[in-house]
């Protein structure tokens, strides 16, 4: 118990650090292609209202964690009067949150939803329940970001005392809609609505796309590879592990099963060690042999040496056939109909063979790679992550200058070169010469800091006071630690503050952390209330199969 309120206690220090740490970063930012046809203006730029209040607009794009937390931490800020001529008007922005879904997805319990031991309502929350009531009372009542007003100001050496701006001061809305395109010089954002495309003017933009899981550099991959990332994917699994278990309990029936089942994971990161130790647990490990290809020379190669250790140590011992310095060259149909006729065709239809090739590291001499074949039952696929796809849509159907994986580059403050209005902020950014991991921790503090220098890029234009100008904070990333899920019931954590959990225990908590890291404190209420029934529940399921004794039928 000491461990768990001092585990706590270090969680919530740490997120309270990370809200107000200054953060570096280099990015440099956007314009746009060609403008579709067809177009129709969505929304005006800022303008004044009878009652003097000035509403600037400002769009942010992408609703994982990083835009979603931008939503919701920017009515938090002091949105004060600010001089305009001879005399004041009150800056009361209107903020619209961008995506092609209905739904923020938690991710790190996706597949806790794709095995009932979450609900949708828990892991996939729609937008407009999430941001129902913000910007209409203190935010820190409503969502699970606190006012950082105070402390942010203290950060950049100003000061606020009027308490009376931080209530109903922001017009926040959803819309769902696909970007298309951005056009950086001329203020506006492409999108695609079942009405057709439209223009959204913008005074301020947040780019927070996130990445893509894209399989279109190996042959054969984007037909049979399932990615992990969307619930409508999550869905997908759990139709197919389904499937399976209709297979395997025919063929054991009839004793008809001559070989194993395979389920291939390619990716050794962190999703692709999780959901290969949890289909272990879901499929069992008799008849279903499960292989993790990762191209590195270790798998979880960015994970503290705890989490590393562990996780290593859990893929051994639950039979997970772990193969490094390994590609996939290409990936095609495989049906001998050698022991099928159990199958369902949907399931047949999504037999593939994997071809695996030895990478340059694994090669001792300058002969050809060593390859393998691996006849598979499941290919899911947690490699290959791009900001977007290859083709020129969405953010990069703009001017805005990227990397070699499409990643928007910007300056220490988040904001792009020759666009002191547009940030990119999560995966699809990059501030600096290494990039950032690829977690929502970073794209959590990247909304904070892009939130306030937002703030303070707009304070600034609408004062003709030069004293009025707020400092914009460069970012600087805080790694509070991490946490993993190792199967059913076991887990691996490791904090900032050094302490370090495996085991059941580290299950619960991480799911208590978890919730404690919901959008808003409702969402992880019911977190917490729902996932600890859940946990409950299928741990007496568990015990009463040990106690059950089986029948002598003779």
């Amino acid at each position: 118990m000491s461990s768990l309120i001092s585990l706590s206690l270090v969680t919530a220090c740490g997120l309270i650090l990370c809200a107000v740490s200054q953060l570096p970063a280099a990015l440099a930012f956007v314009g746009f292609h060609a403008a579709p046809k067809r177009i129709s203006t969505l929304y005006a730029t800022s303008g004044s209202s009878d009652d003097g209040v000035i509403q600037p607009h400002i769009v942010i794009l992408g609703g994982g964690f990083g835009g979603i937390n931008s939503a919701l931490t920017l009515p938090t800020l002091p949105w004060s009067d600010v001089a305009q001529g001879s005399g004041t008007a009150s800056v009361k922005p209107r903020i619209t949150l961008i995506d092609k879904s209905e739904r923020f997805v938690f991710l790190p319990l996706l597949y806790e939803l794709c095995v009932d031991d979450a609900s949708i309502d828990e892991v996939a929350p729609t937008f407009k329940s999430l941001l129902s009531g913000v910007g209409t009372k203190k935010i820190s009542t409503l969502s699970g970001i606190p006012d950082l007003s105070d402390a942010l100001q203290l950060l950049s050496g100003e000061s606020n005392d009027d308490d009376e701006t931080k209530e109903g001061n922001c017009e926040v809305s959803f819309l769902q809609a696909q970007v298309e395109g951005i056009d950086a010089n001329n203020n506006q954002v492409v999108i695609n609505r079942s009405s057709g495309i439209e223009t959204l003017n913008y005074d301020a933009l947040i780019i927070a796309t996130g990445a893509e899981v894209s399989c279109d550099a190996v042959p054969g991959a984007s037909q049979f590879a399932l990615p992990f990332y969307t619930v409508e994917q999550c869905f997908e699994l759990k139709r197919r592990l389904s499937l399976i278990d209709n297979y395997l309990e025919e063929v054991r029936a009839s004793s008809e099963l001559e070989q194993s089942t395979n389920v291939v994971v390619v990716g050794g990161g962190y999703s692709g060690v999780e959901l290969a130790l949890n289909l272990v647990d879901r499929l069992g490990s008799n008849d279903v042999q499960v292989t993790l290809v990762h191209r590195g020379k270790q798998v979880l190669e960015y994970a503290t040496e705890h989490n590393r250790n562990a996780g290593m140590e859990r893929l051994k011992s639950a039979g997970v056939n772990v193969m490094t310095s390994t590609s996939v060259a290409e990936v095609s149909s495989w049906d001998d109909g050698a022991h099928n006729d159990n199958m369902s065709e949907t399931l047949r239809k999504q037999l593939c063979t994997v071809k695996l090739t030895a990478t340059n590291e694994s090669i001792e001499d300058e002969g050809e790679p060593e390859t393998t074949q691996l006849a598979t039952t499941l290919l899911l696929w947690t490699a290959g992550s791009t900001p977007t796809s290859i083709r020129n849509a969405g953010i990069r159907n703009s001017v805005l200058p990227r990397d070699a994986m499409g990643r928007i580059l910007t300056s220490p403050t988040l904001n792009v070169a020759n666009y002191p209005n547009v940030f990119a902020i999560g995966d699809c950014s990059r501030p600096k010469k290494v990039p950032y991991p690829g977690t929502a921790q970073v794209a959590m503090q990247m909304a904070t800091v892009a939130s306030w220098n937002i703030y303070a890029t707009l304070s600034k234009k609408y004062s003709s006071r030069e004293q009025d100008s707020l400092k914009l904070l460069p970012f600087s990333y805080l790694n509070l630690g991490e946490m993993m899920t190792l199967g059913t019931n076991d887990a691996t954590i490791s904090t900032l503050g050094g302490i370090e959990l495996s085991g059941p225990a580290a299950s619960w908590l991480r799911r208590l952390v978890y919730a404690v890291r919901m959008p808003t404190p409702g969402q992880g209420l019911f977190a917490a209330v729902d996932g600890s029934s859940r946990k409950l529940a299928r741990g007496a399921l568990r015990n009463a199969r040990r106690k059950s004794k089986p029948v002598d039928w003779k």
